[in-house]
């Protein structure tokens, strides 16, 4: 059975060629939120609040379970490898992974795959002939799929500017008039559209139709946003003031007669990433997944997940490091958050950024103002992302909308993010999981920074020391600090002071709270039942537990702690140590510097107010 799936236009499934009605609404609309999201794990929760917005019905979990059998016996089973995807072929389409639903799919059956491979390859007209309306007409309703169907309207309007921009490059701009008008209508305040469209205009002669485009975008920013043209839009408006006859093509230099802001004259690509880290050790898998997303050419957004001190951010600086080559227009780093750990403004993170950018490169040209004096820091952003090749790493997002108003919306721009959380929302994203180290790689970390000849005269002690701190590299780098100055201390001693939570957290803190800060800052921003939650598991005997023994200190029943454990589990507060499987047979880890310190303030949760069902 070969099934193919539509989502670039309205939804439509079929089979050997012939339609197939979907079923239900509400299994259209689930089919739609994993078609929407191919081969990217959804949430059962946000497939639940898409299928009954906030009024689920008790029985909500097992209602979504019945759906996507139906949903099953609709698609059939994978029928062509997906590298990268999941199960090959003959395996079942949709599969349950952690908590949430995988609906796998290859580029030859779901048109949007095949829309994104074309586009990549170049091959312009052929991705736009995919396109029959808009993105998922009449689910649109439907946040969960909105969103993803706003990200393929933006994905097209970024294609076809590229097919319009090419026709005008090779002198075909008056053929291309019909079209740029009906997509200029439906997108009216598309600033680079709407430079297409005049050009095209003034190729066929047509200057004043191209003039009075600007004049009603002028009215419309004024009117919906209240905003004047952006700078560049306004030159080039004055330019056609002061052209003699219609703007002609220029074969020997056609890249002239594209509508965008020209390249400019280059001091230096702006570089603000961090040094690399000079202990780096080990991580060549995670390394070699993240520069092969970056580099690949599919999405270019990479998101960097793991438990508090894995070392993501030194991950994503070693590896933007090593891929200078591959980013010529500029590797820029930014924190969303202060040093008192709050979310910075979104205004300050972009004026940070276009900062950068204007110290490396100028505009030429006089009355071209930088980019980062522009009155719009967001449309002064996304205007230096056209047409360029950067690399940016954002660094300890914590929710998707942090993350949104950084993220290219055209060009061959990379993004890396580092988070806690998975940022599931984040459509399109390749996420990269870092584990704690292994233990060799841990032990030459140690040996880095101490010396390997002191590691080699011990090495059981300092494979000890290393696992007690769970393996994280935050943990081994502050034993490494500490061990560094304390050279008069043997390892074996030193590993002996380890034993115990509360010994750890002492040990790793010495004068400095810094450890525990962001503990307590990581528990804090939980739901209060998350929160409450992570504190009781500090009761454990061990931090690797069943869900039994979870309910049992939570002091709830299976299905309440389930759903706790896997909202720990996506804030990357828990990993699961086992093999999956059934529920009661998982075992989950807690990460060791977070148990020791929920042992350590065990005791004083015995007036918290429990975990309930919600």
């Amino acid at each position: 059975m070969a099934v193919r799936f539509g989502i670039l236009g309205p939804l439509h499934v079929l089979e050997n060629g012939r339609p197939v009605d979907p079923g239900s609404r509400k299994q259209q609309i689930l089919l739609a939120a994993l078609l929407s999201h191919a081969n990217t794990r959804v949430s059962a929760d946000s497939l639940v609040e898409a299928l009954w917005d906030d009024a689920p019905p008790r029985t909500a979990r097992k209602n979504l379970q019945v759906y996507v059998s139906g949903l099953r016996r609709l698609a059939g089973p994978e029928s062509g490898p997906d590298p990268g995807s999941g199960p090959g072929p003959g395996a079942t389409r949709i599969s349950h992974q952690a908590g949430g639903y995988v609906l796998h799919t290859a580029e030859g059956e779901l048109d949007a795959l095949r829309f994104e491979q074309r586009a990549r390859a170049g091959a312009l007209t052929e991705a736009l002939e995919l396109w029959r309306g808009s993105a998922l007409d009449g689910f649109r309703d439907v946040p969960l799929i909105d969103s993803a169907a706003q990200r393929l309207d933006r994905r097209f309007l970024g294609v076809f500017e590229d097919w319009l921009d090419a026709e005008l490059a090779a002198g075909r701009g008056a053929e291309a008039i019909e079209r740029a008008t009906e997509t200029a209508q439906r997108h009216p305040l598309r600033e680079r559209l709407r430079m297409l469209q005049m050009t095209a205009l003034c190729q066929a002669g047509r200057r004043s139709e191209a003039l009075a485009v600007y004049d009603e975008l002028r009215q419309s920013l004024a009117h919906e946003l209240g905003l004047p043209p952006s700078p560049a839009l306004a030159r080039f408006y004055r330019s056609l003031l002061c052209e003699a006859g219609p703007v002609q093509p220029r074969p020997e230099r056609p890249a002239e007669l594209r509508p965008q802001v020209p390249r400019p004259h280059r001091a230096a690509a702006p570089n603000l990433l961090p040094t690399d880290p000079p202990a780096f050790t080990g991580r060549a898998a995670p390394v070699r997944r993240l520069a092969e997303v970056l580099t690949g050419g599919v999405g270019r957004l990479a998101v960097v997940t793991g438990p508090l001190g894995a070392g993501k951010t030194a991950l994503a600086v070693h590896t933007a490091h090593r891929l200078a080559e591959h980013f010529p227009d500029g590797r820029l780093f930014v924190r969303l958050r202060g040093e008192d750990g709050r979310p910075r403004p979104m205004e300050d993170v972009l004026r940070q950024l276009l900062a950068a950018t204007a110290c490396g490169e100028r505009d030429g040209r006089a009355g071209a103002p930088p980019a980062a004096e522009s009155s719009d820091p967001r449309w002064a952003w996304q205007l230096w992302l056209t047409g360029r090749r950067a690399l940016v790493v954002v660094d300890d997002a914590r929710r998707e909308s942090e993350v949104r108003p950084l993220l290219p919306e055209a060009g061959e721009s990379a993004v890396v993010v580092t988070a806690r959380p998975r940022l599931t929302g984040l459509e399109g994203a390749h996420r990269v999981w870092l584990p704690p180290f292994t233990a060799d790689e841990a032990v030459e970390f140690l040996g880095r920074t101490i010396g390997a000849e002191r590691v080699d005269a011990d090495r059981e002690s300092a494979a000890r020391i290393v696992r007690a701190t769970g393996l994280l590299p935050l943990g081994v780098r502050l034993v490494a600090d500490r061990l560094a100055f304390l050279r008069h201390v043997p390892l074996g001693e030193y590993g002996a002071r380890l034993s115990g939570g509360r010994a750890l957290l002492d040990e790793l803190c010495g004068g400095d709270p810094l450890v525990r800060v962001r503990l307590a800052e990581s528990v804090g921003e939980l739901p209060e039942a998350a929160h409450w939650a992570v504190l009781r598991l500090g009761l454990l005997a061990r931090p690797v537990f069943t869900l039994d023994r979870a309910a049992a200190v939570l002091d709830c029943d299976p299905g309440t702690a389930v759903r706790v454990l896997e909202d720990l589990l996506e804030a990357s507060l828990l990993t699961v140590a086992g093999a999956e499987g059934l529920a009661h047979t998982v075992r989950y880890e807690m990460p060791a510097l977070l148990y020791a310190y929920a042992r350590e303030r065990a005791g004083r949760t015995a007036d918290r107010v429990p975990v309930h069902h919600h």
